[in-house]
């Protein structure tokens, strides 16, 4: 028996289905026709599903509607103004309307670029998600944010906006790699340490069942995941309040993740940044908010637990110390969410809680970085 479940995504005025289980992906063209009536369709995609999953999309399809198609390594490089702009010579030329459809197959970066495109062409078309990684389930796919990179500027071109529907098929976790399920986890652990004790506990004293796939567990993880980012988000699109708290962990390592790049390319994954910058807003937490030594032992531990970093080696990624600790504390006072002069950090008080602070001093940020960046 085919093993799903639905969740009727409600944020603001949008309301739409989240598909998530085995083989939902089949469920594409009712969520289709039930949206328009248009005979056009894009697929914007990672090369790597382009003879497999992607191709198999384009049959189920193909005797109704017309199939364009842009394919697309996706690495973060590419996340780009000079990719979009590709893809709109294809919707210009092929004359998609605002009732055709831009199906997303990939991870964050497919996810992001297709929908920031999918959110401008003629002011907004159909968008369809099929995110094909644990971390593009729980985090990039749902929510509403769409962007591209520009410079050294992770995100700095956005938009907000939702799809008609998101498809979330188990296949392609069975075959994601061994880092990859990790980096999609650490997302998962920062929704329960910011939303869900419980939900925390369950994860520390369930590793064993949660590293199997297994699709029943799976689906639970996901949903739960899905619904903290839904509540936090809904009535908050544009992050006055408390969806910022959706950005635990995030301001830190995304200064990590990109200060690390070699030569364009990462050496950290999303949610090994993310794991990292837990553990350094953690350290913030008992300097600036005298947390007890015991939370930040647990924070610390279940990522180590995971197998998830929660240090790294300057000298192993190539880096001297001291130059790579400046490079991050250049790119944290980059961050799209500082206030003024001020870098807003969210800190968790307490194992299922936490709260935005804009007055953390710089040199606490700076011992932070210290604590998780060795030699």
């Amino acid at each position: 028996m085919q093993k799903y479940k639905v969740i009727d995504a409600k944020l603001d005025t949008v309301e739409y289905p989240i598909l998530i289980g085995e083989n939902v992906i089949d469920q594409i063209l009712d969520l289709i026709e039930k949206h328009t009536k248009n005979s056009k369709i894009i697929i914007v995609g990672d090369t790597f599903f382009q003879n497999g999953i992607c191709a198999s999309v384009e049959n189920k399809l193909s005797d109704k509607f017309e199939i364009y198609s842009y394919y697309m390594d996706a690495g973060k490089g590419n996340k780009s103004i000079n990719e979009v702009l590709k893809i709109f010579g294809i919707l210009e030329e092929n004359n998609l309307a605002r009732d055709s459809v831009l199906i997303a197959v990939g991870g964050g970066v497919i996810g992001d670029l297709a929908g920031f495109v999918a959110s401008t062409w003629l002011r907004g078309m159909n968008l369809i998600h099929i995110p094909t990684t644990l971390m593009a389930m729980v985090d990039s796919s749902v929510g509403g944010k769409v962007a591209i990179n520009y410079r050294q500027t992770i995100n700095a071109i956005g938009n907000y906006y939702h799809p008609m529907g998101n498809i979330m098929d188990l296949t392609f976790i069975d075959t994601l790699s061994h880092r990859d399920y990790l980096s999609g986890l650490a997302e998962v652990i920062k929704c329960a340490m910011i939303n869900d004790k419980d939900f925390f506990e369950y994860l520390e004293t369930n590793k064993d069942v949660v590293l199997k796939k297994d699709h029943d567990v799976l689906i639970e993880l996901i949903t739960k995941a899905i619904t903290i980012k839904i509540d936090h988000v809904n009535g908050d699109l544009r992050e006055g309040g408390k969806r910022l708290l959706l950005n635990y962990g995030h301001t830190l390592g995304h200064a990590i993740e990109i200060s690390t790049e070699k030569n364009g390319h990462e050496q950290l994954r999303h949610g090994e940044g993310v794991s990292i910058g837990i553990v350094a807003v953690a350290y913030i937490a008992t300097q600036y908010l005298n947390i007890s030594k015991s939370i930040f032992e647990r924070y610390e531990n279940i990522f180590n637990n995971y197998g998830l970093p929660t240090k790294i080696s300057a000298s192993e990624l190539g880096f001297d110390k001291e130059t790579l600790l400046h490079k991050c504390f250049d790119n944290v006072k980059k961050d799209k969410k500082r206030l003024d002069n001020n870098i807003r950090l969210i800190l968790s008080d307490e194992i299922g809680s936490a709260k935005v602070y804009n007055d953390v001093p710089f040199e606490l940020i700076q011992e932070a970085f210290e604590y998780v960046i060795e030699e």
